[in-house]
């Protein structure tokens, strides 16, 4: 007796056998639950680190830069050249800031409006093998040692730096080599670069003397 058409498979040949009953297919899981879910928590752990690093590094990277106050002031002795100088005296800072991080830079104009700018990096030997403008007080430990060389000592409240005539060239290096059309009342604008955040961190404009 012929079974229905349902109980009837098709064999590899392509012609039907009879069976008295298809036996159902057992299926298993690919993966447990159990592993399913400690894979789950294996991937939100590391993309939670990496997210916080990422952020973390986002953080630092747009931290403050550190803050300081100076008064300065420039005389040029137009009758005894050797008295002329540039002192910078440090107000407060909001932490110690080591010169090695810092740029110093110079701005005027002559009477005739030409510009005279310089740029003073760290330990750069603008001067031989000194660097000026020389720290003197509060952060420099040793000036035998060349640590009042600018790059070498670190800005504290009460630190001083200093640049005078009676140094061949020191003027030069701070001021530009036509620092002597320098005269009474020029403005003389002065900043401090903090490099690592690359942000301006001090600026002011003094009026010189003569």
């Amino acid at each position: 007796m012929d079974l229905p058409p349902s109980c009837l498979i098709r064999g590899s040949s392509g012609s039907f056998h009879q069976k008295g009953r298809v036996p159902p297919i057992k299926t298993e899981p690919a993966v447990s639950p159990v592993v399913g879910i400690m894979l789950m928590l294996t991937v939100t752990l590391i993309l939670a680190a990496i997210i916080s690093g990422f952020t973390g590094g986002i953080a630092k990277s747009q931290s403050k830069p550190p803050q300081l106050l100076f008064e300065a002031s420039m005389v040029h002795d137009v009758i005894i050249k050797s008295n002329s100088f540039l002192d910078i005296w440090i107000i407060s800072v909001s932490e110690g800031i080591p010169t090695k991080d810092l740029k110093l830079q110079t701005e005027w104009r002559n009477q005739s409006n030409q510009v005279n700018r310089c740029t003073i990096t760290p330990n750069s030997g603008n001067v031989g093998s000194d660097t000026y403008p020389r720290g003197f007080g509060s952060g420099v430990t040793d000036k035998a040692t060349g640590s009042s060389n600018f790059g070498n000592f670190t800005l504290l409240a009460g630190t001083r730096l200093n640049v005078n005539a009676t140094v061949s060239g020191a003027m030069n290096a701070v001021l530009s080599p036509y620092w002597e059309e320098i005269t009474d009342g020029t403005p003389i604008r002065i900043q401090l670069v903090h490099v690592p955040s690359g942000s301006i961190i001090a600026d002011k404009e003094i009026t010189a003397e003569t």
